[in-house]
């Protein structure tokens, strides 16, 4: 059985960051048969601290940095993210929440490992569940060299399509019911039934909701 690669999680003491991490985590969880998950709330009291961390991160393969304001501010992260950089370990930085990480040259040299892939802070995504996938799977990727099925825009494009000719459809019947009756009010209510037929189609797209994302 292959050794199991191991992925080191460094994040800032912060309330929401941690927050954060321990949501993102679960869905990491997945990956436990092939990856082992280190973060430093697996140390146990009476640990020497340092100590263990500094084995960890001589021992990880992968580094998972979770960017926030308070990660950039917290010398023990900056310090792991140099360690990361000098052992030229793989570093994949993770925007947890927005801040200008563009003006760090240091961060900056890894624009493009950043996830989620359009660069959009964790807190900003309205689908909390969705974007850690996407960041899951872009891990697996990475790490284990797997096809990675990226957040996929198809089942949208189909329910987007559907909604216009339903539109479209709504429309004309509209026309017709106008022509026939010559009556302004019976297209008008015909045109709603359709739109709120659209309506009910996208509205998980329009109005997308998540518990997950809400506890944040």
């Amino acid at each position: 059985m292959p050794e199991k690669k191991k992925i080191f999680f460094c994040y800032s003491d912060n309330e929401n960051d941690q927050r954060q991490f321990t949501n993102l985590c679960l869905h990491f969880s997945v990956l436990q048969d092939k990856a082992e998950l280190w973060y430093k709330s697996k140390l146990k009291g009476g640990d020497e601290t340092d100590e263990i961390i500094q084995q960890k991160v001589a021992e990880s393969d992968i580094f998972l940095h979770l960017l926030s304001v308070h990660y950039f501010n917290d010398a023990n992260c900056k310090k792991q993210f140099q360690s990361s950089v000098t052992d030229k370990k793989v570093l994949i930085p993770v925007l947890l929440s927005s801040f200008d990480w563009q003006s760090d040259e240091n961060l900056k040299k890894f624009e493009d490992e950043i996830l989620p892939e359009d660069k959009r802070a964790i807190d900003l995504h309205p689908n909390f569940n969705e974007v850690c996938t996407e960041i899951v799977q872009n891990v697996k990727k990475v790490v284990f060299g797997e096809s990675s099925v990226r957040k996929s825009n198809n089942g949208r494009t189909f329910y987007w399509i559907l909604a216009t000719m339903i539109l479209v459809i709504g429309g004309l019947s509209s026309v017709f019911v106008y022509n026939l009756f010559n009556d302004i009010i019976i297209p008008i209510i015909v045109f709603l039934m359709f739109l709120s037929i659209d309506l009910f189609i996208l509205r998980n797209l329009l109005f997308p909701t998540n518990i997950s994302s809400l506890k944040l």
